[in-house]
């Protein structure tokens, strides 16, 4: 799937375990057992994918991540899109093509 401004992108159902530390999150996939660690960015987005399991658009993303840290539009939209790969890849996160009604436009 390739990842637009008005993708969309919520977080999977809890079936991990997570803890601050300092300026890191920490968090566990308890059904595979695996651990994840996301720094700076990587937690900034993280905050922003609703834990409320809402749909939130790529587009949202990037405005308040661009409006926070001394970054462009077009390198946080590639470092936010490889990130979510990972996340989908991993199963903490879910993509969805285009937001119905966006008409591939930026949010």
């Amino acid at each position: 799937m390739t990842i637009t401004l008005t993708s969309r992108v919520r977080r999977t159902a809890d079936a991990f375990v997570d803890a601050e530390l300092d300026d890191d999150l920490v968090f566990m996939d308890v059904e595979a057992g695996q651990f994840y660690s996301l720094k700076e960015t990587g937690l900034a987005v993280w905050r922003l994918i609703d834990e409320g399991g809402a749909w939130v658009t790529v587009g949202a993303l990037i405005a308040a991540l661009t409006a926070e840290f001394a970054v462009d539009e077009e390198t946080c939209l590639r470092d936010v899109t490889a990130l979510l790969e990972e996340l989908s890849a991993a199963g903490l996160v879910e993509l969805r093509p285009d937001a119905p009604g966006a008409g591939g436009t930026a949010v």
